[in-house]
């Protein structure tokens, strides 16, 4: 994984855009579709983990690798069945927390074209 430009993060909106961003997806966006079972009942500690990874992953602050050690996203992602389905499922939800968030609109569909590449990848079923 290629580290992106430090101020990236910034540009993004840093934790400003991103804190409120994460959590209106996973404690609002989420809960209302159809990938509401593919998550915890209790989604502190996976917002927390995406937090902190999505931090790392623009060139903000890497709270994530000493807390979790290397991404390995696939990996982490493999027990749960990803199929395109769920991954064009979860790219509407993030993209409607986007768009209501106050990151720049210049920086969302860089943002979202990058995470749209990371769902793909995150795919293990077919059909």
């Amino acid at each position: 994984m290629a580290t992106p430009d430090p101020l990236l993060y910034d540009l993004l909106g840093g934790d400003t855009v991103m804190e409120p961003l994460l959590r209106d997806f996973y404690f609002t966006r989420l809960p209302a579709s159809a990938l509401d079972h593919l998550f915890p009942p209790d989604r502190e500690e996976t917002f927390q983990k995406q937090l902190a990874f999505q931090r790392m992953y623009w060139g903000g602050p890497d709270t994530y690798t000493p807390w979790r050690g290397h991404p390995r996203m696939r990996a982490r992602h493999l027990p749960f069945p990803i199929g395109q389905a769920e991954a064009d499922a979860w790219m509407a939800c993030m993209a409607e927390a986007v768009s209501a968030s106050p990151m720049p609109s210049a920086m969302q569909p860089q943002f979202l074209d990058r995470l749209r590449m990371i769902a793909q990848a995150m795919i293990n079923q077919s059909g």
